[in-house]
């Protein structure tokens, strides 16, 4: 059975503009060739278009690259680095990953280096799991092709926590709920759900992973009966319950961005008036596909890591602390009194580091 078609390219924006080459690895482009190659043999309609994606996957991830503007040199926190006989919980956090293709390869090998010098507990998934349109059903080819497949090394078989993203709502969203009953790694429990974790034997840390794309499609106008309402109040009720030491919140759209999409006005009025209320520590999301740390709004700090499969460019503004692109992660490491948010590039190479203190009392 051959992959399904994925030709749908209207969230790679590749012009001339974008068009600002680099030397392509060898070793990939001999992969994405041979594919290529097999598949025309193969005589197929599918096999012809999956071909295609491939190479316009290489050509707009591989051999074109996106730029900062307005770039800025910040220094890394000199602080941000564990301390001996400090315990953190590690893990990253990467979003618009699920192309299947050389971008998410790579970044999964550089996730792969990060974690051989120090291990990671789990991962976040920060939506649009599975390019173009999402997937059809628990057997979709794309969950091997995508996931499986992709993230292999000893180093990243931990858990993966993933909300879902506008691409996947193309396909069927509850497919990926059902898929973590048949996966050893995937978990999505719900469209939105928490986890609590212990960070040491007196404090712990709670992820709230939501649905940002219903409540993006309300624009700030959310019905009393509404599923959009009804997550809302879900998400008023979790975190007022929570006692948590942290409170970290997952999703995949922006609130605020220097990307393509931008800030988001009206999902900011629905989340941020319940981060602040109930002291959020960081909201997390993708959508953009670049890195970025934002200054914090009313104590509640910002980052942007969509770039786990995709690039673009991305503008320093003056509410950006620091800000990437061409592919990459970030991974947080939570002690009893501080987060270290580092940002990295597609070879597991730190960009940026900051050590953000925990929120008073909660």
């Amino acid at each position: 059975m051959f992959p399904p078609t994925r030709c749908a390219f209207d969230d790679s924006l590749f012009t001339l503009h974008h068009l600002r080459l680099h030397p392509p690895g060898l070793s990939r482009l001999i992969f994405h060739l041979s594919r290529f190659t097999s598949h025309i043999l193969l005589f197929t309609f599918p096999a012809l278009f999956c071909s295609c994606y491939d190479l316009y996957d290489y050509f707009t991830v591989k051999l074109t690259t996106s730029e900062v503007v307005n770039a800025r040199e910040v220094a890394t926190d000199s602080t941000a680095r564990p301390m001996p006989g400090e315990k953190m919980l590690s893990f990253f956090v990467m979003g618009d990953a699920g192309t299947g293709g050389v971008g998410q390869v790579e970044v999964a090998d550089g996730m792969t280096a990060a974690a051989a010098r120090e291990p990671a507990a789990f991962v976040v998934c920060l939506g649009d799991n599975f390019y173009e349109s999402g997937v059809e059903s628990v057997s979709d080819p794309q969950f091997k092709e995508s996931f499986e497949e992709i993230y292999t090394s000893p180093q990243l078989q931990i858990p993966f926590y993933a909300v879902l993203g506008n691409h996947d709502y193309r396909g069927n969203p509850q497919a990926q709920v059902e898929y973590t009953a048949h996966s050893g790694r995937w978990r999505m429990s719900d469209r939105n759900y928490t986890v609590k974790l212990n960070v040491d034997d007196s404090t712990d840390i709670t992820l709230f992973c939501i649905d940002t794309y219903p409540l993006a499609e309300a624009n700030g106008i959310v019905a009393g009966g509404s599923p959009e309402a009804r997550q809302i109040r879900w998400l008023d009720s979790s975190l007022s319950v929570s006692t948590s030491d942290w409170k970290l919140v997952f999703g995949h759209h922006t609130l605020y961005s220097g990307g393509a999409h931008g800030d988001n006005p009206a999902l900011a009025g629905l989340l941020e008036p319940l981060f602040v209320k109930h002291c959020v520590h960081t909201y997390f999301c993708g959508h953009d596909h670049h890195l970025e740390m934002l200054k914090p709004v009313n104590g509640v700090h910002f980052v942007i890591s969509g770039s786990g499969g995709k690039h673009r460019d991305v503008n320093w503004r003056e509410s950006t602390l620091f800000a990437a692109t061409n592919l990459g992660f970030v991974r947080c490491s939570v002690s009893a009194s501080r987060m270290i948010v580092e940002f990295y590039d597609r070879d597991g190479v730190q960009l940026h580091a900051a050590s953000l203190p925990r929120r008073g009392a909660q």
